[in-house]
């Protein structure tokens, strides 16, 4: 018999947003240091998708919300061929709402966002690379740091932990009108797609220098990619809104989940940038913002709210195309037109020594939106930390200035390598 699962609560958001410029898709990948061997991905993966239930699925349409079956399926992995975080078609995919790519020593999977966040896909990814070694003849001896492919799901696993931190409360805040942030424009790649730019540097000198700072890594990052996108778009005034960067918070931080699912909230750090500032005055900012808005009190609140829109009777009952057109409203208003770019930081990535040697390094694809044309993603393994921008667009300007001054500001080597989609070659 069947199981089923409901969509978690941001889940249902990207049901409900996903069109051709907004694909909801994106990427992990790790590089490995050998040319991947096809056969042996394959056999891999059939054997880890049984570890994951709530990746193994197919989407069945309900009258007030739709819902998720086991998918008994094969799904085949695909060499890469075209852009990465194309949108799914799961009748292309018999039913899947990811897909797991190669190309020469990448191995990447790509997960419409309905199914898990960042934390969710790194560690399919790992458990995935994990049983690729193993058929290949290696000795992996792993304690913790790696799901084991014929292990048991844990229902902790599976469960939606927005529920499970849900306060009921008499008192909800809803959002005000949200001031429409500077947005990025540029000319769209014909065809479309999405090119991607991506900048190694070493993690533990960022580290050092931001430290020097008074910022973590994700603080100092956010900090120059503000003073890039001003130099290089609002420096004449032309401009005067603030420039914001919507950053996933990893609510397990905060709140106690091993939950495979959807569990992050979006926090935005914004400010109005003038020519006085220095590079110290926007870290401090960032810092003081990004800190207040991360602590556990003001995500409980966010939880609370989210939770409640979609559990009061009102909302239960209302169809789902309603719903849908509701959540593209509050999607578009409160979100798309609340910031400028969208910068995730999955942080540094733990995997067992044994299986750090096969390896060079990580990368993460954020899909860009019409409304934001560039997103980054950022992710450290092996002391490698990969920067990747994303962009639909073809000027690269805040791009070339984040690296520029990146590597001006800290001193350090980058290595900036690219996918060449819509340039000239």
């Amino acid at each position: 018999m069947s199981r089923w699962y409901k969509i978690d609560n941001a889940g249902k958001v990207f049901h409900a947003v996903t069109k051709a410029s907004n694909s909801s898709v994106y990427r992990v990948s790790m590089i490995m240091k050998a040319p991947v061997n096809a056969v042996l991905l394959q056999k891999a993966l059939d054997t880890v998708i049984k570890r994951f239930p709530t990746l193994a699925v197919k989407v069945r349409k309900g009258l007030f919300w739709d819902f998720m079956v086991d998918n008994e399926e094969k799904l085949s992995i695909q060499k890469e061929t075209t852009y990465p975080c194309h949108p799914i078609n799961p009748r292309e995919n018999n039913g899947y709402l990811f897909r797991v790519l190669y190309f020469k020593q990448r191995i990447s999977v790509e997960i419409f966002h309905s199914l898990t966040d960042g934390t969710g896909a790194v560690e399919f990814l790992k458990t995935l690379i994990y049983q690729y070694l193993t058929l290949q003849g290696e000795k992996l001896v792993i304690d913790g740091d790696v799901l084991f492919p014929d292990e048991v799901p844990n229902k902790y696993e599976i469960e939606d932990s927005f529920e499970k931190y849900f306060h009921e409360s008499n008192h909800y805040h809803l959002h005000d009108k949200v001031p429409r942030s500077f947005q990025i424009k540029g000319t769209p790649f014909d065809p479309a797609g999405v090119n991607v730019i991506h900048g190694v540097i070493s993690a533990s000198a960022v580290n050092r220098f931001a430290k020097r700072l008074g910022a973590s890594i994700t603080e100092f990052i956010t900090a120059v990619l503000i003073h890039a996108i001003y130099s290089e778009t609002m420096k004449y005034g032309l401009y005067k809104e603030n420039i914001t960067i919507a950053l996933p918070a990893n609510l397990r931080r905060q709140f106690p989940s091993v939950t495979l699912r959807n569990f992050f909230a979006v926090v935005n750090v914004g400010m109005h940038v003038t020519d006085k500032m220095t590079l110290e005055d926007i870290i401090k900012t960032v810092s003081n913002q990004l800190r207040s808005k991360t602590e556990r009190e003001t995500l409980q609140a966010e939880i609370n709210r989210h939770v409640h829109l979609q559990n009061s009777l009102t909302t239960r009952m209302v169809p789902l195309f309603l719903k849908y057109q509701a959540m593209r409203y509050g999607f578009q208003h409160f979100g798309e037109m609340a910031k400028t770019i969208t910068l995730s930081n999955l942080g540094n990535i733990k995997l067992p020594d044994c299986m750090n040697r096969y390896i060079k390094r990580m990368e993460v694809v954020l899909y860009p939106t019409k409304n934001s044309p560039i997103n980054c993603g950022v992710c450290s393994l092996n002391d490698q930390m990969t920067i990747t921008f994303a962009r639909s667009i073809v000027e690269t300007e805040i791009i070339k200035s984040f690296f520029s001054q990146l590597t001006r500001l800290t001193g350090l080597d980058v290595e900036v390598y690219s996918n060449y989609w819509g340039e000239a070659r």
